[in-house]
């Protein structure tokens, strides 16, 4: 197995190119290593800032949730005063209504009663002329005194119920007055 120089030679040749070749390799992978380390390392800086830019957001947007409860609560609120204003506001209506209706009926009464009272004025003054007239009779029919003495007592009858008539239509407008109030 003696190989001869030449082949030695050759050998060592192919051997050194080889090597060459594995250097080269060698220094390829190498720069390769070299350049994914420094892809490695501007990648890192970029995942630093982008969790530096990540927790300021959640900052943030923490800050932005805690100021919206705020807004929110007091949404809530303002709602609630609203519908309880909105409330307050049927009631009052409603009360609104309710009084109108009684006005109007206090009202209707009134006017009622004025013409009961213009009623009775004109009756009185009836009843004054029935006097007047009879008193002229008495003075000229003296003979007739038991049919004035009747008229009298007729008259006095009359203005004692139209009196009675009158104070209960008094009281009758002054315990409507004083009840509605």
């Amino acid at each position: 197995m003696v190989k001869s120089a030449e082949e030695l030679t050759n050998y060592r040749e192919a051997l050194l190119a080889e090597k060459d070749s594995l250097q080269k390799d060698i220094a390829e992978v190498e720069n390769i290593n070299y350049e994914l380390l420094r892809q490695i390392k501007e990648l890192e800086l970029q995942m630093l800032e982008r969790n530096k830019t990540a927790r300021e957001l959640s900052s943030t947007l923490h800050e932005v949730k805690k100021s919206l409860v705020r807004f929110v609560t007091e949404e809530s609120n303002l709602n609630s005063e609203m519908d309880m204003l909105e409330a307050e506001k049927g009631r009052i209506i409603v009360s609104y209504n309710q009084m109108s209706h009684e006005c109007g009926d206090n009202i209707s009464n009134l006017g009622g009663t004025i013409l009961k009272i213009d009623f009775i004025k004109g009756e009185i003054e009836a009843l004054k002329a029935k006097i007047g007239m009879t008193e002229k009779e008495a003075s000229e029919e003296f003979s007739e005194l038991d049919s004035i003495e009747k008229k009298f007592t007729w008259a006095s009858k009359s203005f004692t119920e139209l009196f009675d008539e009158m104070k209960d239509i008094e009281k009758g407008i002054k315990i409507k007055y004083y009840t509605k109030e």
